[in-house]
C-alpha cells in the first residue's frame, strides 16, 4: 500500500521540490514563516466573502431562516417536520445566533461566511495529510478564490456550515485512521452526527467514509463501525421526524418539483469550475440559454484538468478514493435518486466545492511537472487561465444589481411607498408572505393563495374563484398581488381569469422573480 508520506513525496519530487525525508538543501534560502502563505490565502478569502455582505436582499430561503429565528425554541422542530426538508441543527445555531447579533441581512449571513474561511483552511489542512505543502496551498487558493464557494458563504443558508463539517469529519476520519485513540474516534462521531444533524446530503458523505475504510482501512472498519454506531445514537430522535418529511409535507406538492437532466451536471461543473454565468451557461439561481454540447466544450478545458488531477493520485489509491468517494457519491446518489423523485439542485453541492479544488490543484501541478523548463511559471499561468474565468462573474457578482434575482427589499420598498393603509395584499404561496413580510412591517389586512387550497388541482376543486374575487373587490378596493417563483402556466390559468373578473391590473413590476401588481376594483 501506498503511504500518504510517499505519496507527497513522489508529487514533491515530481515538482522538483524536497519531499519528506529528502537530504536536499538549497545553498540560498529566503524562507517565509510557515503560517504565512496560508495566512494571506485566509486573509483575501475573508475579503472576498464579508465585503458587501448585506447588499443583496434576502430571497425567500433566507428570509426563511430569518422567520425561524422568531420561533421559540419548542416551536422550531414542529414548524421544520411540517413545513420543511431539512434537519434542524442549523436552524437551532441560527437561533441562538440572532439572539446575540439580531436579524438583518448581515448578521444572519456572517455565519456563513466566517464558516466558508474556515473551509479554505481545513481544505489545506486535509491535503497537507496527502500531498505536497505547495499544492496544498494552491489547493486553499483556489476554494478562496471560488465564485461558488464565495455565493454560498454570503447567503444565510447551511451549506457553508455544512462544508465546514464535512470537512472537520474528513479530518478527524484521517486523524482517527493515523493515530487512533478512542477521543479521536469520538469526535469524528460527533462530527459526524452533526453532518446528518444539518444536511440530509451529509448522511452520503459518511457512506463515503465508510467505503473508504472498508476498501482501504480495514483494520479500521470496527472502530470505524462503532464511531458509526455512536452518532446512530445521537441521531435517533430525529429519524422520526426524518421520515415524516421524507413523505408528506407541502415541499412534495408536484409542482414544485424540478425535473432533472444532463443539463443540471453542466450547471454543477460549470459553478464549480467557474460560477457559472458566463456566455450562457446556467448560475446559482437561473438556468442557462447555452446548447448542452456548447455546454460541455466549454468545460473541457477544467474537466482535463479534473481528470490530470485524479490521474496525479493514480500511484496512491487510498488518497484518490477517499478525496473521489467524498466529491463523486454525494452527486451521483443524488442524480439516481432523482430519477425516482426530483430533488436535485446545482446550488446544494457547492460544499463539495474544496474536494473538487483538490482534485484541480493536483491537475494543475500534474500538467506543470511535464514541462521540465519554468515549472514555476507554468503553474503560475495555468492556475491564472483557470482563474481569469472568475473574474467577469465576480465582477456581475458584487456590481451588477440584476444578477441577483428576488430583490425583496425593493419589491416591499414599492409598496411602502405607493400603498395606503387601506390597501389588502393578496400573497400566492406562503412563499411570497414569508420573504415579503421580512421588509414589510406595516400592519395591512392580507390573504395568502397556497398552490393547494387556492390555486386549484386534482384534489382541491376549481381554486380561487371570480366569486371569491368579487367579494375581496367589494372589501378592498386596491389589492396589491405579491407573486414570486414558481408560478408556472397552470397556476395562472387558474388565478388570473378570476381576478381580471373583478379588478383592473394596473402597473406590474418585475424585481427578477418577484412580481407586484396593483389591482383597482372595477366599477
Amino acid at each position: 500500500m501506498v503511504t500518504a508520506t510517499q505519496s507527497r513525496a513522489a508529487l514533491a519530487a515530481r515538482s522538483g521540490s524536497p519531499g519528506p525525508g529528502s537530504s536536499r538543501i538549497p545553498t540560498t534560502t529566503i524562507r517565509l514563516a510557515p503560517w504565512l502563505p496560508i495566512a494571506g490565502i485566509l486573509v483575501l478569502a475573508s475579503g472576498l466573502r464579508f465585503v458587501l455582505l448585506g447588499r443583496n436582499s434576502f430571497w425567500y430561503d433566507e428570509a426563511w431562516v430569518a422567520n425561524l429565528t422568531q420561533l421559540r425554541w419548542q416551536e422550531i422542530v414542529p414548524t421544520l417536520v411540517g413545513m420543511d426538508v431539512h434537519p434542524p441543527l442549523y436552524f437551532f445555531l441560527m437561533k441562538a445566533w440572532a439572539g446575540l447579533a439580531g436579524t438583518t441581512e448581515v448578521a444572519l449571513r456572517f455565519p456563513s461566511a466566517f464558516a466558508s474561511v474556515l473551509s479554505v483552511l481545513l481544505t489545506y489542512l486535509i491535503m497537507r495529510r496527502l500531498v505536497p505543502e505547495s499544492v496544498s496551498l494552491l489547493g486553499a487558493f483556489l476554494v478562496s478564490l471560488s465564485p461558488f464557494d464565495v455565493m454560498a458563504g454570503q447567503e444565510a443558508r447551511m451549506y457553508a456550515v455544512l462544508e465546514v463539517i464535512a470537512l472537520g469529519a474528513t479530518l478527524a476520519l484521517i486523524l482517527s485512521v493515523e493515530r487512533g485513540g478512542g477521543l479521536r474516534w469520538a469526535g469524528y462521531a460527533a462530527l459526524g452526527a452533526a453532518l446528518a444533524y444539518t444536511h440530509y446530503l451529509g448522511i452520503i458523505i459518511l457512506v463515503a467514509h465508510g467505503l473508504w475504510v472498508a476498501f482501504f482501512e480495514r483494520r479500521h472498519f470496527r472502530a470505524w463501525l462503532l464511531a458509526m454506531s455512536g452518532a446512530v445514537v445521537l441521531y435517533a430522535p430525529w429519524i422520526p421526524s426524518f421520515w415524516h418529511q421524507a413523505g408528506v409535507n407541502e415541499y412534495h406538492e408536484t409542482w414544485y418539483r424540478h425535473p432533472v437532466g444532463p443539463a443540471d451536471l453542466t450547471a454543477l461543473l460549470g459553478l464549480f469550475a467557474f460560477g457559472g454565468s458566463l456566455f450562457g451557461m446556467p448560475g446559482y439561481f437561473l438556468g442557462g440559454t447555452l446548447e448542452p454540447v456548447k455546454q460541455w466544450i466549454m468545460l473541457l478545458p477544467f474537466l482535463v484538468v479534473l481528470w490530470r488531477g485524479a490521474a496525479a493520485l493514480s500511484s496512491d489509491r487510498r488518497s484518490l478514493a477517499l478525496l473521489g468517494f467524498c466529491f463523486a457519491l454525494p452527486i451521483g446518489s443524488t442524480l439516481l435518486g432523482s430519477l425516482i423523485k426530483p430533488m436535485f439542485y446545482a446550488r446544494w453541492f457547492s460544499f463539495l466545492l474544496p474536494f473538487y479544488a483538490m482534485f484541480v490543484a493536483l491537475g494543475l501541478m500534474e500538467v506543470a511537472c511535464r514541462v521540465r523548463a519554468s515549472r514555476g511559471i507554468i503553474l503560475a499561468g495555468l492556475t491564472a487561465a483557470i482563474l481569469l474565468y472568475s473574474v467577469p462573474v465576480f465582477a456581475r457578482y458584487y456590481f451588477d444589481p440584476g444578477f441577483r434575482p428576488y430583490q425583496w427589499r425593493a419589491a416591499a420598498a414599492l409598496v411602502r411607498a405607493q400603498g395606503r393603509p387601506q390597501d389588502a395584499i393578496v400573497y400566492v404561496h406562503s412563499a411570497s408572505a414569508v420573504a415579503f413580510l421580512y421588509y414589510f412591517h406595516e400592519r395591512h389586512p392580507s390573504l395568502i393563495l397556497t398552490p393547494a387550497e387556492a390555486l386549484g388541482g386534482a384534489s382541491s376543486g376549481p381554486g380561487f374563484t371570480a366569486a371569491q374575487a368579487r367579494e375581496l373587490a367589494v372589501r378592498y378596493p386596491r389589492v396589491w398581488l405579491i407573486v414570486t417563483a414558481p408560478f408556472d402556466a397552470h397556476m395562472q390559468q387558474r388565478l388570473l381569469p378570476a381576478l381580471r373578473s373583478a379588478f383592473q391590473f394596473r402597473d406590474m413590476n418585475d424585481f427578477r422573480g418577484v412580481w407586484v401588481t396593483r389591482l383597482e376594483a372595477k366599477p
